[in-house]
């Protein structure tokens, strides 16, 4: 099996599991939270099925339908075939939906110097709840306190559903960056990588991923998702990732 595949794996049986609800569809399946209606990384098509010859009208009517019926404002829809996600594409953008195309990256070499983690430590989640509060208030989407709510509430749950840890660096007591591990034991994937605007340019992304590879150590894969047009990628790199492969969202922030 290769990297990317075990990648996609992981992320898939976690999504999975943290599913309140599962919807068949011709195209894959849905998966839903209905506690969390505004979270949309938690209710989406997942497609998996028939994308030799969906189009991108067919994908977006059936999100539509079936994210209509869960009552839920947004649209989305994840493919993470490459070739698919190339092809529908186009027909997405020309529908008047957001593209994201992020790239899976593994660990393959050491980072290109060491650096300070001692400010790093693991939390809770409650721990980061001014830093989230403070970085969703600049998120447009974040439009009033109840989705800022279920986005604190759906991250609580995280730690307790899944296999979760939270590591945060401090600046003079106050969180300045954060990150979050997931691990079953062979593999890991880093995630959420923060760091608050009036913190920037004191390398504490890189240190906060740094501990976590540090507490990683022993899996047999690590890897973290990375937005293909933003510059942390770049970052990643110098810690010793390697791209392996894209996936695409396609996300209609409010249907009609």
């Amino acid at each position: 099996m290769t990297e990317l595949q075990r990648a996609l794996d992981f992320i898939a049986k976690m999504a999975d599991d943290l599913a309140q609800k599962k919807v068949p569809s011709r195209y894959g399946v849905a998966l839903l939270a209905p506690e969390f209606p505004s979270v949309w990384s938690r209710n989406y098509l997942y497609a998996t099925e028939e994308l030799d010859t969906a189009s991108a009208e067919e994908l977006a009517a059936e999100a539509n339908r079936l994210l209509g019926q869960a009552g839920l404002r947004h649209r989305k829809v994840e493919v993470w075939d490459a070739e698919a996600g190339v092809r529908l594409e186009p027909g997405f953008v020309k529908l008047g939906w957001n593209r994201e195309r992020d790239v899976i990256m593994v660990v393959h070499r050491e980072p290109d110097r060491l650096v300070d983690t001692s400010s790093v430590h693991e939390v809770g989640a409650d721990d980061l709840v001014p830093a989230w509060t403070e970085s969703w208030a600049l998120d447009p989407a974040v439009l009033n306190s109840d989705v800022a709510r279920q986005l604190v509430e759906n991250k609580r749950r995280l730690g307790v559903e899944t296999n979760t840890r939270f590591f945060a660096a401090r600046v003079d007591g106050e969180v300045g960056a954060y990150c979050e591990l997931y691990s079953d034991g062979q593999t890991a994937q880093i995630e959420n990588v923060f760091t608050l605007d009036r913190f920037r340019k004191r390398g504490l992304a890189r240190a906060v991923v740094s501990k976590a590879l540090e507490v990683a150590q022993g899996h047999e894969l690590i890897f973290l998702i990375a937005d293909q047009d933003d510059w942390p990628k770049e970052l990643y790199r110098k810690l010793g990732f390697d791209d392996v492969g894209l996936i695409w969202e396609f996300i209609l922030p409010r249907a009609g």
